[in-house]
């Protein structure tokens, strides 16, 4: 009974340092610094879609919602590959060297995928009228509001509007299109 307590002791102990041993090689990799430490490049995201609303306020204080989605690829990369922008665009696994079997990787989380900021800029002309930085939700979206009080001129007529997602270890930064709305 004795030599069984041992055995399943051992056996448990051996797992667990197997495990750290794991980890310790995934953070040997993943730290910077550290011999053999594989460059990881950042895939980039679909696209960033941006609406604004009402598309014309016309009575003081003019406020507007700004909403969108930030689109990751919809893949992730093989092991030991790099995304390439344009040309199968994926989202970057952690692997140790030399690995090629996906079980022994890190998948990043959606949660990972989709966090960071999106700035919000509001621009007359060239100039910045208004510049918001929200976080992005953990299903990628964002939503930011912005009120004009003053009776500056500048923060009437029409207003052109763009959103960046600023990026993340995982994603690079990325814009929207750019679009028009009118105060006043």
């Amino acid at each position: 009974m004795h030599a069984t307590l041992s055995i399943g002791v051992a056996l448990r102990r051996s797992l667990v340092l197997t495990g750290a041993l794991s980890l310790l090689a995934v953070l040997m990799c993943t730290t910077p610094g550290i011999a053999q430490s594989p460059t990881i490049v950042r895939g980039q995201a679909t696209s960033v879609s941006l609406k604004t609303t009402p598309k014309r306020d016309r009575s003081r204080p003019y406020t507007f919602t700004s909403t969108g989605r930030v689109v990751p690829p919809a893949t992730y990369c093989a092991p030991n590959t790099n995304p390439i922008p344009g040309a199968g665009n994926c989202v970057p696994i952690i692997c140790p060297p030399g690995v090629t079997d996906i079980r022994y990787c890190i998948l990043p989380a959606r949660d990972r995928i989709c966090s960071g900021t999106v700035t919000v800029r509001f621009q007359k002309r060239g100039t910045t009228i208004s510049s918001r930085n929200v976080f992005l939700r953990s299903d990628c979206t964002y939503r930011s509001r912005v009120t004009f009080r003053t009776r500056l001129p500048t923060r009437r007529g029409v207003l052109s509007v763009r959103a960046r997602f600023q990026g993340n270890a995982i994603l690079q930064p990325r814009s929207s299109s750019t679009r028009t709305v009118r105060a006043g």
